[in-house]
């Protein structure tokens, strides 16, 4: 996404500088430029740079075929193929080491061409949406590109780098990690200029093994970038600690600090939105965010502060906030039902600090009929999963539920954790999603009822709903 101020100027390379940036060999050079990159041969690649990457149980050299038929003026490839003759008076070809290594160092020097202002988001929580509220704030001021969906890994952040265009003066990247070493590669690729941790959660503990492996490499993002503007979060207890290591420049948010950079909290909650008020730069205010959830203050807060070190005044980022809604998919979507209920979906993705926090919005957020869940496995927890279920189990508890449908293969460490306290509410269960469960629910879903929907990605729970009469569709999920 990408919102642009002042007149468009072409996004161009050459093939000179892709063999140059990724340390290449040039085998043939029928097109001088291109114009954008492509992986994927079934998207449209009319005038663009082709890079096959491998994988496990893939290799994208086997469509390098398809892809200059698709219009492919540069393919970059790690192996030459006799196959591939007749193609050289139809495309450049580009030979280096490794492709995806190709790909990180022509991000690289995409991003030191046009000296974006690059702002770099991690955390166990929060980073998609920090960055689509950090992309809604600074758009009117600036004109920024953000990446596409969760575009966080070795791969998603080079092609964001490279999505963005000469036109654009300020870049917004999401950095995942699964593991140590990951946010350090992503910040060497895209060298930002202001950097933040949202959160220190639980997920990836399936991986990294503990909450201390996780700090660690969340700690990379500061660590990687000592002359960056580093924004703190001085809520958390393991990004205080950060902030108490770092020598960088410094911005702090939270919500008990009267005197942090940023300061917010939320004075009313509804269905509608949070009302907040507190301080920016000490200039005081109050705003009303049509964004769902307690959880999302921190995010609001992080956008802010990213804002306050971007150079934006605080009436403008108060300003900003005003402007902020929920739209992504997945993402705390309210669909109303034909029959007067409500879907709150919210399947993009689950851990176990996702998954307390949305109990714990249900809880305090009062609806004038039942309630209603559809819970679904937690990955990536390892040998931790049986217990995070179970723990959730005892929390959706405390949630007065009609009735439960958990889909995954945790149900019953989940069913364990709930009926620790209540016992006798009806309860489904499916290892993949049941579309005559699915219905059973929806058969008991009445006028203003309200049934929540969370899993993580891999579960696709969204198949919940097919054949749901909603009023408003779900729309289309990210790729």
């Amino acid at each position: 996404m990408s919102a642009v101020n002042g007149n468009i100027k072409s996004w161009n390379c050459t093939v000179q500088e892709l063999a140059q940036a990724a340390g290449g060999q040039i085998i043939s050079e029928p097109h001088k430029n291109f114009q954008k990159v492509g992986t994927d041969s079934r998207g449209s690649l009319a005038g663009k740079l082709f890079i096959p990457l491998k994988g496990d149980n893939f290799d994208g050299h086997n469509f390098v075929v398809k892809a200059v038929e698709a219009g492919a003026h540069a393919v970059l490839i790690s192996e030459w193929r006799d196959e591939w003759e007749t193609l050289k008076s139809k495309a450049s070809f580009v030979k280096v080491a490794n492709t995806l290594q190709g790909l990180q160092s022509l991000g690289l020097f995409w991003r030191r061409k046009h000296g974006f202002k690059v702002l770099a988001i991690t955390g166990s929580n929060g980073k998609t949406s920090t960055k689509e509220f950090t992309y809604t704030i600074l758009k009117s001021h600036f004109a920024v590109h953000a990446s596409k969906g969760s575009f966080n890994n070795h791969w998603g952040v080079p092609l964001s780098i490279l999505d963005a265009g000469p036109e654009h003066t300020h870049l917004i990247l999401e950095m995942g990690m699964n593991h140590a070493g990951e946010i350090w590669r992503l910040c060497q690729i895209s060298e930002p200029d202001i950097v933040t941790a949202t959160t220190v959660g639980r997920a990836h503990i399936g991986e990294l093994g503990s909450q201390q492996a996780i700090a660690d490499a969340k700690e990379e993002i500061y660590v990687a970038c000592p002359k960056a503007l580093h924004v703190f979060n001085a809520d958390n207890e393991w990004t205080m600690r950060m902030q108490a290591r770092s020598t960088s420049k410094q911005i702090q948010f939270s919500s008990f600090k009267a005197s942090a950079d940023v300061h917010l909290r939320a004075q009313r909650m509804n269905w509608d939105g949070l009302d907040l008020l507190g301080t920016i730069a000490g200039v005081p205010g109050e705003v009303s965010v049509r964004i769902l959830g307690r959880h999302n203050v921190v995010n609001l807060m992080a956008a802010s502060a990213l804002a306050l070190a971007a150079g934006l005044t605080a009436p403008q980022i108060w300003s900003g906030l005003a402007s902020i809604q929920d739209s992504a998919w997945g993402r705390n979507q309210i669909l109303p039902l034909k029959n007067g209920a409500r879907v709150l979906f919210d399947a993009y993705n689950a851990n176990p600090d996702s998954v307390q926090a949305l109990l714990k919005n249900l809880f305090e957020m009062d609806v004038a009929g039942s309630k209603f869940l559809v819970l679904g496995d937690m990955r990536e927890l390892g040998e931790f999963s049986a217990q995070a279920h179970e723990e959730a189990g005892e929390r959706a508890a405390s949630v007065p539920f009609e009735a439960v449908y958990y889909v995954g293969e945790f149900a019953k460490a989940f069913q364990k954790g709930f009926e620790k306290t209540r016992k006798g509410v009806p309860f489904f269960a499916s290892p993949k999603v049941d579309l005559g469960l699915a219905q059973k629910m929806l058969e008991l879903l009445k006028s203003d009822d309200l049934i929540s929907i969370k899993g993580s990605r891999g579960m696709e729970l969204e198949h919940v709903l097919d054949g749901w009469p909603l009023s408003t569709p779900l729309g289309k999920k990210p790729g």
